[in-house]
């Protein structure tokens, strides 16, 4: 059965984004993938380096200024709390150190031609469970300091978990298709 084609309307639409020749798009993917691994690995260095600060070097008390229209109030911040949000600060770019990782050995893989590949299933499969780890984390992180600022941020709500949790079960299909695709591969290459 012949599929229809539609009437051409004597108009093309523009061109967004040049042409691309074949690897280019791997190539521009590894290269903005490398950039962003060692910009948030050495920002986490960062974190991991001002939370051990924070927590063995004796400070002062800290405090946080509020303005007002009448003027400006100093809250005492207690330490615990600062630990807290450097500790989740740490954690939430560590995990996505530890995707941008996996995902630069995926692109390499990609690049050799064989991106089907049984380790490339596990990684996807670690890259869902380390979205789903820093989106709990970071749900769980807002709910606790709304709690602690009563009043002044509203709480998280379940909805906000849509958009991620269907982008966790976006990865954990592909890595499906992976698994599958590696599969099918090994099997042809049983046949010949």
């Amino acid at each position: 059965m012949r599929v229809p084609t539609l009437p051409k309307f004597g108009f093309r639409l523009p061109r967004l984004l040049p042409r691309l020749a074949p690897g280019q798009m791997t190539r521009l993917l590894g290269a903005a993938l490398w950039a962003a691994f060692w910009i948030l690995a050495l920002t986490t260095v960062a974190a991991v380096l001002l939370f051990i600060f924070v927590a063995f070097v004796p400070l002062g008390p800290m405090g946080l200024t509020v303005t007002t229209g009448e003027g400006g109030t100093n809250v005492p911040v207690p330490r615990a709390y600062i630990l807290f949000a450097v500790g989740a600060i740490t954690a939430y770019l560590g995990g996505f150190t530890l995707i941008l990782r996996h995902l630069r050995v995926m692109i390499r893989t990609l690049r050799m031609g064989d991106p089907f590949q049984p380790a490339n299933v596990s990684r996807l499969k670690q890259i869902g469970a380390t979205l789903a780890v820093v989106t709990g984390g970071a749900w769980v992180g807002q709910y606790m300091v709304s709690r602690l600022v009563r009043g002044e941020l509203e709480p998280p709500s379940i909805f906000d978990l849509i958009t991620p949790a269907f982008s966790i079960l976006v990865v954990f299909v592909l890595a499906e298709v992976f698994r599958e695709g590696a599969r099918l591969r090994r099997e042809s290459e049983l046949t010949i």
